[in-house]
C-alpha cells in the first residue's frame, strides 16, 4: 500500500518550519552576539568588524541550502507518489484490457462450438476470435517493449530501411483491420526515402499512432496518414478526427502510464497508456523527433514523425 500523498507534505511543512526557526533563531543570535563575535575574531587575528555579518551568512547560506534540500526531497516524494499511482492504474488498465478480448474469445469460441452453424456466422467468430487475438498481442508486446526501454536493454541495431515499400505494405495490412472497426484509413504523399531504423520499430511507431488515432475517431471517422521528403528528413503524419487534446495535457502527452481524460458525457478510450511513450522514446532511439498538435477550432489531433535520412542520420 502507497504512503498517503499528504504524509511527505505534512513532514515537509514541519521541516521547514523547523528550520525557518533556526534561521530566525541564528539571526537573532549572531545580532545580540555581535560584540563578542568582533572580540572572538581579533583574539583569533582578524581585525575585521566583518566577522558577525561573515558568521550571520555563512549560517544562513547554510540554512537556506537546508531549505532546498528539504524541497528537493519533497518534490522528489511527490513525483514517486505520482509514478506508483500511475503503476497501479496502468495494471487496473492492462487488466481491463486484457479481460475484454479474453471473454470476447472465449463467448465466440463457444459459438463455434455449436453444431451447425450458418457459415456466415462462422467467418464471423473467426474473424473477431483473429481480431481480439490481435489486440492482446499488440497489448503484450507493448509491455514487453516498454520494460526494454525503460532497462535501456537490447538498444537497436539501426539499419537502412527504404520506406515506401515498408509503408505500402503496412497500409495494406491495416487497412482491413480498420476498416472492420468502422474506421476509414485515407494515405496521403509519397517517399522515396531511406532511414536508418529497424522495421520493427518503424511497424510499433506506426501501429501505435494509427491505433491511437483510431480508438479517438467515432464510427465512420478517418485516420490520415500522410508522407512527404524534406532535404534531410522524412515527415510522417497520423491525423484522427476525434475530440483532439486539451493544451495542458500536450506536454505529457508522450509521459509513460500517462491517458488523457475522457471526453465530457464519453468513456475513456480503450488503452494502457504505453503507446505514445515507446513511440516517442523508439523515435528517439531513431534520431528522430516526434511532437502532438491539436489545432484549436478544428477536430482531432496529430502526431507528427520526423525520422532523418540514412545519410544525414548521427
Amino acid at each position: 500500500m502507497h504512503p498517503p500523498r499528504r504524509l511527505p507534505i505534512l513532514v515537509y511543512v514541519l521541516s521547514l518550519a523547523v528550520a525557518v526557526a533556526l534561521l530566525v533563531t541564528w539571526v537573532v543570535y549572531v545580532v545580540n552576539s555581535g560584540s563578542r563575535l568582533a572580540e572572538l575574531g581579533s583574539r583569533l587575528g582578524v581585525t575585521t568588524w566583518d566577522v558577525p555579518w561573515v558568521v550571520l551568512v555563512v549560517g544562513c547560506a547554510l540554512l537556506f541550502l537546508l531549505i532546498g534540500g528539504l524541497t528537493w526531497q519533497l518534490a522528489q516524494a511527490l513525483a514517486a507518489t505520482r509514478y506508483l499511482r500511475a503503476q497501479d492504474e496502468f495494471l487496473a488498465n492492462v487488466t481491463h484490457e486484457l479481460k475484454s478480448p479474453l471473454a470476447a474469445i472465449k463467448l465466440h469460441a463457444q459459438t463455434l462450438e455449436q453444431a451447425p452453424l450458418p457459415d456466415e456466422a462462422r467467418r464471423r467468430s473467426t474473424a473477431l476470435l483473429l481480431q481480439q487475438a490481435e489486440r492482446m498481442v499488440r497489448l503484450v508486446d507493448n509491455v514487453l517493449e516498454s520494460s526494454r526501454l525503460v532497462s535501456r536493454r537490447h538498444r537497436l541495431e539501426l539499419e537502412p530501411v527504404a520506406l515506401s515499400p515498408f509503408l505500402g505494405d503496412y497500409f495494406a495490412d491495416v487497412r482491413p483491420r480498420l476498416e472492420g472497426r468502422q474506421v476509414h484509413l485515407v494515405t496521403e504523399g509519397r517517399t522515396a526515402a531511406t532511414v536508418l531504423a529497424t522495421p520493427d520499430a518503424l511497424f510499433r511507431v506506426l501501429e501505435n499512432l494509427v491505433d491511437n488515432a483510431a480508438r479517438h475517431s467515432r464510427p465512420g471517422g478517418e485516420v490520415r496518414c500522410r508522407v512527404s521528403d524534406g532535404r534531410a528528413t522524412t515527415r510522417i503524419e497520423v491525423e484522427d478526427d476525434g475530440d483532439g487534446i486539451p493544451r495542458r495535457e500536450l506536454g505529457r502527452i508522450f509521459d509513460r502510464f500517462h491517458r488523457g481524460p475522457a471526453p465530457l458525457g464519453l468513456r475513456q478510450p480503450p488503452g494502457s497508456g504505453l503507446g505514445l511513450a515507446i513511440v516517442s522514446e523508439l523515435v528517439a532511439e531513431m534520431r528522430g523527433r516526434v511532437e502532438a498538435v491539436s489545432p484549436e477550432g478544428r477536430p482531432g489531433a496529430r502526431f507528427v514523425v520526423e525520422l532523418p535520412h540514412a545519410g544525414e542520420a548521427r
